[in-house]
């Protein structure tokens, strides 16, 4: 074996190319290869070799059963107690040798987030694990723990642990929830980011469900950066708001009153110090105003998802009140949604009226408005967009449904010609989802096959990666006339996107539209 091959850092090199492909996001998904085998190959191979590819084998799990198997662990028959299901397990000390000879070597773990099958025997054996007073996964450095298991997550918690994902699956765990938080500052010093996620609707009707606990517990959490609970008590925000550490923070948006009662007050100059992007569910728009009004710190990122439908004039007034603060002059992201499970509106539309304020934030990079009713934008808004966000490098229009322009009192269409020649004018876009019209595309270009492929492709320096195009339902008989021609055209209108995906492979969002998407790889 070569020398250089003994060099911790030459192998750990190579191993960290056999690994690549087990990152979420690679694409297509059928070429993907586990590397579990080559891995388990490579620690057989030599002493030279097996720690570190042990180290990488067991280096992101999901479930403690590889452990229990190791370990030899089998279940008692099944036995029932009360509301539970409980599997008795009774460890001896050379099994947990073993166990601990492998879970040291895991930095990535998630149990129990599995929605249809609860694990009872994890939890038997994580409750077998709490009462040998030992923690698990000493090293562990992310935890994603879910369904009916956040009352046996203490053993998971290590003094290492940076990211701590909860799911909450029913009202059971409210109670349990507090007894975690609880441990969290002497069991994880380590903490950076809290995550408490709920299924949609989950205690909709409770006036404050899974608060944050209050001071002590927050307090000592140093070097927590990033908090996202579904609410918070007026005081657990108050105290969040005097952490340095604290850089992002989504949460239900507290009241107006309370609002008043954090950010009114004279907690002294340094609240909030170093937050640079905040995400906020909204119930009651009055409460928007009173978090603009008073903000106090300078953000460069801002989501804002209402749970009611946009007003029109209501997001035309948030627009003008980011614009006036000196909090919002800097930002740089934003993003404003309504849920899906809102109903579909042709009856609200939203003009470029309604959002030009934000013109006046010349910082922007991203825009992101996704409602569920029409969004009218032209030819002629989107040079003013162009000429007023100079760093756009992400424009979202209604991505998820696609509702644009159609219900307008005086429907406006962008044309194929005038989105090239908006990505012309703003070549540091990124990514672009915009409704369009097919109708012009056969005055506009020759459709002929021959003639398309022997179109020059454009001379560009745009970065354009991401294309999705909305249509009219009405206009599909012009994408079934020219079908194979679009694949064509767009890649020669936009040569730098790396990926097309067929413009017939489409998907009806809802009978008023209909979407094909260029995207990259």
């Amino acid at each position: 074996m070569h020398r250089a091959l003994l060099l911790y850092e030459i192998l750990s090199n190579i191993i960290s190319y056999i690994t690549i492909d087990d990152r979420p996001g690679v694409w297509p998904v059928e070429y993907v290869t586990s590397s579990t085998p080559t891995l388990f190959a490579i620690a057989l191979t030599c002493r030279a070799f097996s720690e570190q590819a042990l180290d990488a084998l067991w280096n992101n799990f999901k479930g403690v059963e590889p452990l229990m198997r190791c370990a030899g662990i089998i279940p008692a028959p099944q036995k029932r107690r009360q509301e539970d299901r409980y599997y008795p397990i009774i460890l001896t000390e050379a099994q947990l040798d073993i166990i601990a000879r492998y879970a040291h070597r895991i930095r990535s773990l998630e149990v129990g987030m599995d929605y249809w099958q609860p694990d009872y025997i994890t939890q038997s054996f994580l409750r077998t694990i709490g009462g040998s007073s030992k923690v698990l996964t000493p090293n562990l450095r992310s935890l994603q723990i879910g369904r009916g298991l956040v009352h046996v997550a203490p053993p998971l918690l290590g003094l290492h642990l940076q990211h701590l994902l909860i799911n909450i699956s029913d009202h059971r765990d409210d109670y349990y929830l507090d007894a975690v938080f609880q441990c969290l500052p002497s069991y994880c010093p380590s903490l950076e980011s809290l995550t408490v996620s709920k299924p949609h609707n989950l205690f909709r009707e409770r006036n404050a469900p899974f608060v944050l606990p209050l001071s002590h517990a927050i307090q000592k959490m140093s070097k927590l950066r990033t908090v996202d609970v579904p609410t918070i008590t007026k005081d657990a925000l108050a105290y969040l708001g005097g952490l340095p550490s604290i850089v992002d923070i989504c949460l239900q948006l507290p009241t107006g009153s309370d609002l008043e009662y954090i950010l009114g007050s004279s907690r002294g100059p340094n609240l909030f110090e170093n937050v640079d992007s905040i995400d906020l569910e909204i119930r009651d728009w009055p409460d928007v105003e009173v978090f603009t009004r008073l903000w106090p710190r300078k953000l460069t990122s801002i989501t804002l998802r209402s749970e009611a439908k946009f007003d029109p004039s209501l997001l035309q007034g948030l627009c003008g009140s980011l614009h006036v603060r000196e909090a919002f002059k800097n930002l740089q992201y934003i993003h404003l949604s309504e849920p899906i499970h809102c109903r579909l509106s042709s009856n609200i539309v939203i003009t470029i009226d309604t959002i030009r304020p934000l013109f006046y934030l010349r910082q922007l990079r991203v825009v992101d408005i996704d409602t569920r009713s029409c969004l009218s934008i032209s030819a002629n808004d989107l040079l003013e967009m162009a000429e007023a966000w100079h760093y756009l490098e992400v424009l979202l229009l209604n991505k998820t449904d696609g509702s644009m322009s159609g219900a307008a009192p005086v429907p406006q269409w962008v044309t194929v010609t005038e989105v090239v020649k908006f990505v012309e004018l703003r070549p540091s876009l990124k990514q672009l989802c915009i409704g369009i019209t097919l109708s012009t595309v056969d005055y506009d270009y020759d459709m002929d096959k021959a003639s398309l492929h022997a179109l020059k492709p454009r001379d560009s320096d745009s970065r354009l990666e991401f294309l999705t195009l909305r249509y009219p339902h009405d206009e599909e008989y012009i994408r079934t006339t020219y079908s194979s021609e679009f694949g064509i055209l767009f890649s020669k209108l936009f040569p730098r996107v790396k990926q097309f995906h067929p413009l017939q492979e489409i998907r009806i969002l809802h009978p008023d539209s209909i979407i094909s998407q260029i995207q990259h790889a």
